[in-house]
């Protein structure tokens, strides 16, 4: 009865919850919509404002154009030309300016018409060539500003700059006069380029004139917004925002002044059309709100009182098993399928720490076997170098027989005294020291350098690690090839991850054989020889030791020879213990 007592509470809490949130939902829902809203002005206004301004900037470089054309020094000089006796230089004027004007509108799109008059000698030019001179057209003209020209309901625009500017009501003082034209289809192509960035759609609209529109403009409605609405504005900067009615619909309206033209930009987007859905997502998600509300209710309860409890008590259990707690048991009863899982749970656990304790032994006993006989192969094989070294060399040196025999005692003692058990890199290095010398003495040109941290002397590692492969440096590198004597020792500290490089400047290993070697220690063929198995013994007992991480990788270095790398990569119990 408390259960359902507790249950009625949370129901009440919910509720007490859900209604607020609901309020609060159906204000960010209008909220959203004023955003919504806002963020559509704001983006159809910029929009605009790039537009006009785009268009204004191409005007204001039409009209510089213009300008340089009337005080072109060849075209001020053209009229007077034809009164001279060399009339052949006023023709090759004629052709001058004929190239001027077309390359002027070949380099402007926006130009439909490019056309220098001549009052005095009555003589137009286009880049086409000489047309008809139109006095009665060009006196009635507007000089210095753009002006819409209505050819049976075809629209231009045209600017008309003179030489001098200030010209008089009959042209007598005019010595040239240029005029550019550009055609709707410019305003067209400026509409379509609005229109497709997707914030609503445009129209240009000049006082006494027809509208010019895009394809995806309709013609009637633009009228009539053009006929409601107050578009003979100023020059302003920015867009002008009104909301009004047309045909029944609301539409948001922005509009621009283009100050060159005398015309307005207009852009406007059906208000109903855009933010109409946003209600129907809003009772749609009030609905799915109730809806989910009440199963959450449901189901939470259910899956609290029938799987949540049970299923944490259970993953509880499991992290302790993880965590080495193999003594852990569960202990609850839920009178349900979660007790079947529960005596599993016991079952497995048993077994578990039965078997970790019997392989955990096992597995000890079986890596110490490996270790020592891994260790007692190396042995065997650095005496019988050894020997077989004191036997070349007792005839030619006895004093280093003596040496290598001092040494090799040096190294048993060193090994029995180490035997299965590990020692410091510096021991190590002592004894590759010693090695070095012995090596040295049946070989002149042996020179070696040893480049070790103080940081890695202290580093526990296994005993005769480095030997096998300072040997096979030797034995199968400097040995075969007459120029070579180098072998460089060097260790790297990077982290948890310690190398130690070995170099020799021997023959090295060409790309084949470099590869066979890598495989054969790495076991994916039989090693190979002594030198295969002398570094297939080390790489084996750096993994035993430090882990998968670790092992031996091989390279070419900067001599030609062959560069062995030991990587250790020590946990952080033995980075604390080193």
């Amino acid at each position: 009865m408390i259960k359902y007592i507790i249950f009625q509470k949370l129901l009440t809490m919910l509720a007490l919850l859900l209604i607020p949130a609901t309020l609060l939902f159906a204000y960010a829902n209008e909220a959203s919509k004023g955003v919504v809203k806002h963020t559509l002005e704001e983006s159809a206004s910029k929009q605009l404002e790039f537009t006009m301004r785009q268009l204004e900037q191409s005007l204001r470089q039409l009209e510089t154009q213009t300008l340089m054309l009337v005080n072109d020094s060849t075209i001020k000089s053209y009229a007077s030309s034809a009164n001279f006796s060399e009339y052949l230089n006023h023709l090759f004027m004629r052709k001058t300016i004929e190239e001027k004007l077309m390359l002027q509108s070949q380099a402007e799109p926006l130009i439909s018409e490019l056309t220098v008059h001549w009052p005095s000698i009555g003589e137009s030019i286009t880049a086409e060539g000489t047309v008809p001179y139109r006095y009665e057209e060009l006196v009635n003209k507007p000089m210095n500003r753009w002006i819409v020209d209505n050819d049976e309901g075809k629209l231009s625009f045209r600017l008309l700059f003179s030489f001098p500017a200030i010209a008089a009501p009959d042209l007598t003082n005019i010595v040239s006069v240029v005029e550019t034209a550009i055609s709707d289809d410019y305003l067209i192509s400026v509409l379509a380029g609005l229109d497709a960035s997707g914030n609503g759609t445009s129209f240009f609209y000049f006082p006494g004139a027809d509208i010019i529109r895009s394809n995806a403009a309709d013609l009637e409605l633009a009228r009539n917004l053009a006929s409601e609405g107050e578009f003979d504005g100023t020059a302003i900067a920015h867009p002008k925002l009104s909301v009004m009615r047309a045909d029944g619909e609301q539409y948001l309206i922005q509009s621009i002044f283009s100050p060159s033209l005398g015309g307005t930009l207009v852009s406007y987007i059906q208000l109903d059309e855009f933010l109409g859905p946003l209600q129907k997502v809003n009772w749609l998600v009030n609905g799915s709100l109730v809806f989910l509300a009440i199963a959450g209710i449901m189901i939470s309860y259910l899956f609290y009182s029938h799987f949540r409890k049970p299923f944490g008590y259970l993953v509880r259990k499991l992290e302790a098993l993880g965590s080495g707690d193999y003594a852990s048991r569960a202990t609850v009863r839920t009178n349900n399928e979660f007790d079947y899982l529960f005596g599993r749970f016991n079952e497995m656990a048993s077994r578990i720490q039965s078997l970790i304790e019997n392989v955990y032994e096992e597995k000890v006993r079986t890596r110490e076997a490996e270790y020592k006989h891994l260790q007692s192969q190396i042995n065997p094989h650095f005496l019988y170098n050894c020997l077989f070294y004191i036997v070349s060399m007792a005839n030619k040196s006895p004093a280093a027989v003596v040496s290598m025999a001092k040494n090799l005692a040096e190294f048993y003692r060193y090994i029995t005294r180490k035997a299965g058990a590990n020692t410091t890199l510096e021991d190590e290095l002592r004894l590759i020291e010693s090695y070095l010398e012995v090596q040295s003495l049946r070989n002149k040109r042996l020179a070696y350098e040893i480049d070790m941290p103080s940081a890695l002397l202290g580093l526990t590692v296994p005993t005769l690690l480095l030997q096998p492969i300072v040997e096979n440096a030797i034995v199968h590198g400097i040995e075969q090839k007459r120029t070579a004597g180098k072998v460089h020792i060097q260790g790297i500290a990077r982290g948890d991850q310690y190398l130690i490089h070995v170099d020799d400047d021997g023959n090295g290993l060409s790309g084949q054989k470099l590869q066979s070697l890598i495989d054969s220690i790495h076991g994916s063929s039989q090693a190979d020889g002594e030198m295969g198995c002398g570094l297939s013994n080390v790489h084996k007992r750096l993994i035993n030791r430090y882990g998968s991480h670790s092992g031996l990788s091989f390279s070419s270095n900067e001599w030609g020879g062959l560069r062995v790398t030991l990587h250790l990569q020590l946990s952080r119990r033995e980075q604390g213990e080193d």
